[in-house]
């Protein structure tokens, strides 16, 4: 899924296409490794401008991604849908002065300028890094998902945990037994 820069006329260039997760390594490696299955197939939308010796790469990913919550390990179904806007340049300029909202400086590659290598976008790369960033952090099957459990695994979804009741809280069990000399 390499493109030509020389494919790419004035008028500019839209592509859509529809792929397996399977044919993209990074995807193909996490449903390997099962950390997520990738039920449907990538639905891909591109749009590239050339401006001024730039690329400029518009595009949007649809697909769904299964998951385990991150509180009770179900399967989760996660619809995604991103959208996104990449610009290859040949050189990365040198980027001083520019600061965010927060004043920090801001680099290349935050701006969203990517260092085209040779004459070709690798549009694989591309894609598959959209939709890993795309990926919930922690998925939840539900938002009222209530977990495990963290003593015994008791799904608390479905059953009441037989452990008996604790008098602390767990973010201070460690100090339950500290003792002070006055």
């Amino acid at each position: 899924m390499r493109l030509s820069v020389h494919d790419i006329r004035d008028e500019g260039l839209a592509l859509e296409f529809v792929e397996p997760a399977a044919n993209f390594p990074v995807l193909a490696e996490l449903q390997e490794r099962r950390e997520c299955r990738f039920p449907e197939p990538l639905r891909v939308t591109l749009r590239i401008q050339p401006a001024s010796g730039m690329f400029e790469v518009s595009g949007r990913i649809e697909t769904c991604v299964e998951t385990p919550c991150s509180r009770c390990l179900k399967p989760t179904l996660v619809v995604l849908d991103t959208s996104f806007e990449l610009t290859y340049v040949r050189e990365l300029p040198e980027i001083e002065g520019e600061e965010d909202e927060d004043g920090r400086e801001i680099s290349a590659e935050e701006m969203g300028l990517v260092l085209l290598q040779g004459d070709e976008i690798d549009l694989r790369e591309v894609v598959q890094e959209q939709v890993v960033l795309a990926m919930p952090f922690h998925p939840l099957c539900a938002p009222s998902c209530r977990g495990l459990c963290p003593r015994c695994g008791a799904d608390l979804n479905n059953e009441k945990c037989r452990c008996a009741p604790t008098d602390f809280s767990l973010k201070f069990a460690a100090l339950k037994d500290l003792k002070i000399d006055k």
